[in-house]
C-alpha cells in the first residue's frame, strides 16, 4: 500500500490493529497487528522503544500488561551522516485489503496481493494496462476474522469447486448489489448477489447465520463456515466455524474498538512526590528513564535522581519522597485489585477520579478548583440552583490516558474479560517477548458537575417517577445492558442533561461538539459527570471550554440547556412516542432523537442510548420541573 498519515489517536481506536483505512484515493488497507509495529519500512526494528513507554498503573492494574506503549510518529532520517535521528524512518504497516479488484473496462476480476503497491496492471481481457478498483465489502464473523468474499466458490455454489476461470461482473442498471452478477468465463455459471450482505438468529434464537452461510453451498445442505482469514497478521488462518457475513468494507460493524481509558490522578502522597514522577515520565527524559532502569539498587537509583534532577526539584525533597516516587513508577503497587473488584473496572477506575474531582487538587497532571458548592454561601441569582446542585468545580488541566485492548466485528459484545482480546491484536501472542497494548495521551480542560444527592432521593421516590420508569424498565427487560448502573432515573437524567450542556459549550468555547467528551460517574452518591476537551496535546488545550465553568456564564448555560431540552422539532412525535414506546436502538431512549438529544457517538460514552428529556423537564417527572 501507499503511505498514509494516520493519527495517533486513530491508531488507539477506530483505525487500530485488524481495521480498515481508507486512503485518499479510495483503496482501504487493514493495519498491521502488534508485533509488527515499531520496524522501518526494510523490517529493522526500533533501537529504543521505551522512548515511547507510557506508565499508568491504575490501566496496567487492570489490563494486566506489561507495557504501554504509544503508536510511533513517523521521522524522515537525515540526510547529514553526522546527524542521527532516533527512531527515525519507522512505519505503521498496512496491508492492502480487500484483494479483489474488478477492471475499471471490462470489470474483470483480479486477485492481488497484501503487498501490492500499485492498481494499474496488465488486464488479461483488455489486453493493456488499466486501472483496477477494489470490491466494495468484505466477509467478518463474530470471531473477529476478516476474509475477502468467497468469488469463485459463490459462482460456482461449491466451496470446494475446482473451476477457476477468470471471472467477470455483469452490473445491470441499479445501483445496488442486487444489479450484479457474477460471470465464469470458462465455464459460464452465472450469480447473481443479491443478499449477500443478509445476516439473521438462527433457528434456535441465538447463534447467528447468513445468507451467505446457508446458500454458498447449491447442491448440498452443508453450511459454508468463516474461513478463519486474518490479513493483518499477513497470510494468517485459524480454524472457525461461524457464520461469514459480507459486508461493505466501509460500514463502522467491521471494526468497533474496545478502548478503556483512565485520568491521571496524584497519588494518596505529598506534593513532591507528583512532582517527582511527573519529571521522571516526562516524554523528554527517555534515555534518563533507560539509564535508571539499569541500576539495580535502590539507593543508587535516589542517588541518580537527587544527582541529574537537583535543579528540577524543590530543596526540601527528601530520600523518601524518591523511594515512593520509584514504587509508583516501577510497580504501580498502590493499585492491585481483586477479581471481584476487576469485574466492574469502569467503577474502580472512576471511583478515585471522582474522590479527586469533589476537591481541591493541584498537580502536574490534574487541577480542580471549586467554582460553586451547595454547602457554602452562594450568590442570590443563583440561589435557585441550591435544591438541585451539589457541586461545579473547573478542571483547569487534566490528561486522559486511552488504551485499545481489542476489537469487535459484526456486534458489540458486552465482555470484561480483557485478556480474551489480547490474542486478537497479535500476530502471535504467545510467543510475543512483551505484553503491550497501544495507549494515546491528551491534556485537555473540563467542568464538573454534580447533582444533589437530597433531591435526587426525593425525585427518584416520588410515585409519579417510580410508575413512570417502572414502564421503561419492562420496555427494556429482554435487553443485555453494557452497564446495569445506568438504569436508574437519575443516571439517565444525568445523561441526558450532559447532552445538553455540551451542545451549549460547543456553541461557546470555540470547540466542536464531537471534541468534547462526557465522563458519567454514576455510582451510589456519585451522580456527577465531567464535561471535558481531550482533543489537545502536550501541552494541553487554550481554555475556552473551562472560562465557562465560571459561575456567571455556566449558571446562564445551564438555563439554556434546560428551555433547549423542553422542544424538539419532531415534538409531539418524538415526546409522544418517547413516553409510550421508545426511540433509537432497542427502544433504550425515551423522548430523545437526532434533532434533540444526539451527539457525535464519539464524546458520548453510552452511543446515544440512554436518553430521555422527559426526565429532565417534563411537568410531571422532570428533575427540573420546578
Amino acid at each position: 500500500m501507499r503511505k498514509l498519515p494516520m493519527r495517533r489517536s486513530k491508531l488507539v481506536g477506530t483505525e487500530g490493529p485488524g481495521s480498515l483505512v481508507i486512503s485518499p484515493e479510495g483503496e482501504t488497507a487493514v493495519v498491521g497487528a502488534l508485533d509488527l509495529w515499531f520496524k522501518d519500512h526494510k523490517g529493522n526494528k526500533a533501537k529504543n522503544i521505551e522512548e515511547f513507554a507510557v506508565n499508568e498503573p491504575r490501566l496496567k492494574a487492570i489490563l494486566k500488561v506489561d507495557k504501554f506503549y504509544k503508536p510511533p510518529e513517523y521521522r524522515r532520517n537525515s540526510r547529514n551522516a553526522m546527524e542521527i535521528i532516533a527512531n527515525s524512518n519507522l512505519i505503521i504497516p498496512l496491508m492492502r485489503f480487500p484483494k479483489w479488484h474488478y477492471c475499471n473496462v471490462c470489470k474483470s476480476l483480479k486477485e492481488l496481493e497484501l503487498d501490492q503497491t500499485s492498481v494499474y496492471l496488465d488486464c488479461f481481457h483488455c489486453g493493456s494496462k488499466r486501472y483496477f478498483k477494489q470490491v466494495p465489502f468484505v466477509v467478518i464473523c463474530e470471531n473477529g476474522h476478516l476474509s475477502d468474499f468467497p468469488w469463485q466458490k459463490w459462482v460456482h455454489g461449491h466451496e470446494n469447486s475446482s473451476c477457476e476461470g477468470n471471472l467477470k461482473i455483469r452490473m445491470g442498471g441499479g445501483t445496488t448489489l442486487d444489479s450484479w452478477r457474477i460471470e465464469c468465463e470458462k465455464c459460464k455459471s452465472i450469480r447473481g448477489l443479491k443478499g449477500v450482505t443478509s445476516s439473521y438468529d438462527g433457528k434456535d434464537g441465538k447463534n447467528m447465520t447468513s445468507n451467505l452461510g446457508e446458500s454458498l453451498n447449491q447442491k448440498k445442505p452443508d453450511k459454508y463456515t468463516c474461513e478463519g482469514e486474518r490479513p493483518w497478521c499477513g497470510e494468517d488462518k485459524e480454524e472457525c466455524t461461524a457464520a461469514p457475513v459480507a459486508i461493505l468494507r466501509n460500514s463502522i460493524s467491521v471494526y468497533m474498538a474496545k478502548k478503556i481509558s483512565a485520568l491521571a490522578i496524584p497519588g494518596d502522597y505529598n506534593e513532591n512526590v507528583d512532582l517527582i514522577v511527573a519529571k521522571v515520565l516526562s516524554p523528554a527524559k527517555h534515555l534518563f528513564r533507560e539509564n535508571l532502569a539499569l541500576i539495580d539498587k535502590l539507593d543508587k537509583k535516589i542517588e541518580y535522581i537527587k544527582s541529574n534532577l537537583r535543579f528540577e526539584l524543590k530543596e526540601e525533597v527528601t530520600d523518601e519522597d524518591i523511594q515512593k516516587s520509584l514504587w509508583y513508577i516501577e510497580s504501580g503497587v498502590e493499585y492491585e485489585y481483586t477479581d471481584e473488584e476487576l469485574e466492574k473496572p469502569d467503577s474502580i477506575i472512576k471511583q478515585k477520579e471522582f474522590d479527586k474531582l469533589i476537591s481541591t487538587v493541584s498537580s502536574a497532571e490534574l487541577k480542580v478548583k471549586p467554582e460553586w458548592e451547595y454547602s457554602k454561601e452562594i450568590a442570590l441569582e443563583n440561589s435557585y440552583y441550591k435544591p438541585y446542585i451539589e457541586r461545579l468545580s473547573r478542571v483547569t488541566r487534566l490528561k486522559e490516558t486511552t488504551a485499545l485492548y481489542g476489537f469487535d466485528r459484526k456486534d458489540f459484545k458486552v465482555n470484561n474479560d480483557f485478556k480474551s482480546y489480547f490474542p486478537s491484536l497479535y500476530k502471535d501472542y504467545q510467543n510475543s517477548y512483551e505484553k503491550w497494548l497501544p495507549v494515546n495521551e491528551v491534556y485537555g480542560e473540563g467542568i464538573f458537575l454534580q447533582l444533589n444527592q437530597k433531591k435526587i432521593m426525593e425525585w427518584e421516590e416520588s410515585e409519579e417517577v417510580k410508575k413512570y420508569f417502572q414502564r421503561y424498565l419492562r420496555r427494556v427487560a429482554h435487553i443485555d445492558h453494557r452497564n446495569e448502573k445506568i438504569l436508574k432515573p437519575r443516571n439517565i437524567m444525568l445523561h441526558t442533561l450532559s447532552h445538553f450542556l455540551i451542545e451549549e459549550f460547543a456553541n461557546l468555547c470555540g470547540y466542536n461538539s464531537a471534541a468534547i467528551k462526557e465522563r458519567l460517574y454514576l455510582d451510589e452518591g456519585e451522580a456527577g459527570v465531567l464535561i471535558y476537551i481531550s482533543a489537545g496535546d502536550s501541552e494541553g488545550t487554550l481554555g475556552g471550554l473551562v472560562r465557562l465553568g465560571l459561575q456567571e456564564k455556566f449558571f446562564p448555560i445551564l438555563d439554556k440547556a434546560k428551555n433547549k431540552a423542553r422542544w424538539c422539532s419532531s415534538d409531539p412525535v418524538c415526546t409522544e412516542i418517547g413516553k409510550d414506546h421508545g426511540q433509537g436502538v432497542n427502544n433504550l431512549n425515551g423522548s430523545a432523537c437526532y434533532n434533540c438529544s444526539y451527539i457525535p457517538e464519539t464524546s458520548c460514552e453510552y452511543w446515544n442510548l440512554y436518553l430521555d428529556r422527559n426526565l429532565l423537564i417534563d411537568p410531571r417527572v422532570g428533575y427540573f420541573k420546578d
